[in-house]
C-alpha cells in the first residue's frame, strides 16, 4: 500500500469513527465541556503550525535579469548548471535548507528554486527541512561536465510520523516545466564557483 492510500484510509476511518462516535461522545459530555476541548484541540493545531514553521526564513527574490538568465537553462561557459527546485502541497510553507557541497546554503518553500553555476565534476547536494524533526534528510550526488545542466526536483512524502525528503533527477521536459513554474530565491551563502 502506498503511503498516500494509507493516509487516506487513516482519513476515512477516522471520519467514520468520529460520525459514529460524535453524538454518543455530545450526549455524554456537557456543551462547555465540548466548547473547551474544541478550543484546546483548535488551539494545540495552531500552536503546533507556529512551531512547525518557525524556522523557516523568508529569502531574498532574484531580480529579473537573473530569473530571465535561469529560465535560459543555460551554463556559463566553462561551468555547469545546478538548479533545485521544489513544487506540491505536502508540507508547502515548510522550508528546505539546501546545502550545496558543504557551502552554499540557501532555503526553498514549495513554488521556489535556487540556482548553482558551478565548476564540471562532482558535486553533492544535502536537504534538510528547516524542522530537522520533521522530516528525515536526504543527499543527492550529482556528476556533471562543462555547460551541462542539471535540475533535482525535492519534495516531502509524509510518513506516519515523520516525513522523508525526496530528490529525484528531472528529465528536460518536467526540468523546462519546474524552473519555468518556480521563483528563483537567492542563496543566503553562495555556493563555490571555481
Amino acid at each position: 500500500m502506498s503511503k498516500n492510500a494509507m493516509w487516506l484510509t487513516l482519513i476515512f476511518v477516522a471520519a467514520v469513527v468520529g460520525a459514529f462516535m460524535g453524538p454518543s461522545l455530545a450526549s455524554v459530555l456537557s456543551p462547555v465541556t465540548l466548547l473547551i476541548l474544541s478550543v484546546l484541540l483548535i488551539g494545540g493545531i495552531v500552536i503546533f503550525c507556529f512551531w512547525a514553521l518557525s524556522s523557516n526564513k523568508s529569502g531574498a527574490k532574484a531580480d529579473t535579469a537573473a530569473i530571465a538568465d535561469a529560465r535560459t537553462m543555460q551554463a556559463p561557459t566553462g561551468k555547469a548548471r545546478i538548479y533545485v527546485t521544489r513544487r506540491g502541497f505536502v508540507a508547502a510553507l515548510q522550508g528546505m535548507n539546501v546545502t550545496l557541497d558543504g557551502r552554499g546554503q540557501g532555503q526553498i518553500k514549495s513554488g521556489q528554486m535556487l540556482m548553482a553555476d558551478v565548476k564540471p565534476g562532482p558535486h553533492r547536494l544535502h536537504i534538510a527541512t528547516a524542522k530537522a524533526k520533521l522530516a528525515h534528510p536526504a543527499e543527492f550526488d550529482i556528476d556533471v561536465g562543462a555547460g551541462g545542466v542539471v535540475v533535482i526536483g525535492a519534495m516531502i512524502e509524509m510518513g506516519a510520523l515523520k516525513g522523508s525528503i525526496r530528490l529525484e533527477r528531472l528529465d528536460a521536459a518536467k526540468a523546462r516545466e519546474d524552473v519555468y513554474a518556480t521563483k528563483l530565491m537567492l542563496w543566503e551563502v553562495p555556493p563555490a564557483t571555481s
